[in-house]
C-alpha cells in the first residue's frame, strides 16, 4: 500500500485531521527528497572521486611525459653545445697551429715591404732594382715573400676552419687585396700609359698565383711547406730556371723607376699602404709596432704628370684599401 492510500484511510477514519495529514505528507516528502539527495550526492561523489583519480593519473602521466621530453631536449641541447664547444676548441687549436706562425710572418713581411717602398720613395730610388743587384734581389724578395705567405695561408683553408675565429678571415682579405694591387685596373685608374695586353706595369692575376707558389719550398726538417729564405731565393734567381718561374717580375724590376714606370710605382705604393694598414691592425696583437706609411706623400715622389694631376683620385684608391682591411672583429 502506498503512502497516499494510507493517509486517505487515516483521514476517512478520523484518526488524523486533514491538516495533520498534509503536514505529515510534507514531512515525509521532505524526508524522502533528503534521502534521495544524499544517495545522489553519495553516488556523485563516488563518480567524482573515480573521475578525479583517473584525471590525476592522466595528468601525472602527461606531466611525466612532458618532463621526460624536456629532459631529453635539455640533455640533447647541452650535448650539442658541449660538442660545439669541443669542436670549436679543437678547430681553434688546429687553426692557430697552422695559421699563427704564418700570421706573424706576414706582419713582419708587411712591415719590411712598406719600409722598402718608403726608402725608395724618399730616396727617389738610389739603388738599382735589377735582380743582378743586391738591392734589387732584396726588394723582389720582400715583394714575393708576401705572396708566398698568403698562398700558404690560403692552402690552410682546406685543413682549418676559419669560421671559428672571424679575425682570421682578414688574412684572406689581405691576400685578395694584395693581388688586386698588382693586377687590377682599379689601381691604375685610366692612366694613358696602361697596357693590358702585356705585363708591362702589372702582373696577370693567375700568373701572380703561380709566382706565389714558386716561392714555397718543402722543409724536410719541419716536415711542412714554408716560404723560401733570402739565401735560398738568392740561389733560386741565380739560374734561368728560377727567373723563369717568377717572370715577369725580373723584367718589370729591370726597367722599374719611380718616374719612368709610374703605374708600377702606384701599385707598389698601394701594396705598401695595404701592408702598413694590415701591420698596423695586427702588429700590436703580437707585440709589434710597425712604422706608419704615408701613401699620398709616396705618390708625389713620382713626377709623372698624369699621376700628379689626378693625385686626389689615386689617394682615394689608397683610402679604399684601408677600408677593405677595416677590423671586423665582434665587439
Amino acid at each position: 500500500m502506498d503512502l497516499a492510500t494510507i493517509l486517505a484511510s487515516l483521514v476517512s477514519s478520523g484518526v488524523i485531521s486533514l491538516g495533520a495529514a498534509r503536514w505529515l505528507t510534507t514531512r515525509l516528502v521532505d524526508h524522502r527528497l533528503s534521502k534521495d539527495l544524499k544517495d545522489y550526492q553519495a553516488a556523485l561523489d563516488s563518480k567524482l572521486a573515480v573521475t578525479k583519480s583517473e584525471l590525476d593519473g592522466q595528468v601525472a602521466t602527461a606531466k611525466a611525459n612532458v618532463d621526460a621530453a624536456l629532459r631529453r631536449s635539455v640533455e640533447e641541447y647541452l650535448g650539442d653545445q658541449a660538442a660545439e664547444r669541443q669542436y670549436r676548441l679543437e678547430a681553434r687549436k688546429r687553426l692557430y697551429g697552422a695559421i699563427g706562425p704564418l700570421r706573424f710572418q706576414l706582419i713582419v713581411a708587411c712591415d719590411d715591404f712598406a719600409g722598402r717602398i718608403r726608402r725608395i720613395g724618399e730616396g727617389k730610388q738610389p739603388y738599382a732594382t735589377s735582380l743582378k743587384a743586391y738591392f734589387g734581389r732584396s726588394t723582389v724578395f720582400r715583394l714575393l715573400r708576401l705572396y708566398g705567405i698568403t698562398e700558404l695561408i690560403a692552402r690552410q683553408t682546406a685543413a682549418a676552419d676559419f669560421s671559428v675565429d672571424p679575425s682570421m678571415t682578414e688574412l684572406l682579405r689581405f691576400k685578395h687585396e694584395s693581388f688586386r694591387c698588382m693586377s687590377s685596373s682599379t689601381i691604375a685608374l685610366d692612366h694613358p700609359a696602361a697596357n693590358w695586353d702585356t705585363q708591362v706595369e702589372h702582373v696577370f692575376y693567375d700568373r701572380l698565383s703561380m709566382i706565389a707558389a714558386a716561392m714555397i719550398v718543402s722543409d724536410d726538417v719541419l716536415k711542412q711547406s714554408r716560404v723560401m729564405r733570402f739565401e735560398e731565393f738568392n740561389a733560386f734567381v741565380s739560374h734561368q730556371a728560377g727567373l723563369k718561374k717568377i717572370q715577369p717580375i725580373p723584367r718589370l724590376m729591370r726597367r722599374f723607376a719611380v718616374d719612368a714606370t709610374p703605374i708600377l710605382w702606384v701599385r707598389f705604393v698601394a701594396l705598401a699602404r695595404l701592408c702598413s694598414t694590415f701591420a698596423g691592425h695586427e702588429g700590436p696583437v703580437v707585440g709589434l709596432r710597425p712604422e706608419t706609411f704615408d701613401g699620398p706623400a709616396m705618390l708625389r715622389a713620382s713626377s709623372d704628370s698624369f699621376l700628379q694631376a689626378h693625385h686626389d683620385r689615386y689617394r682615394r684608391v689608397l683610402d679604399e684599401i684601408d677600408a677593405a682591411l677595416a677590423p671586423r672583429r665582434p665587439s
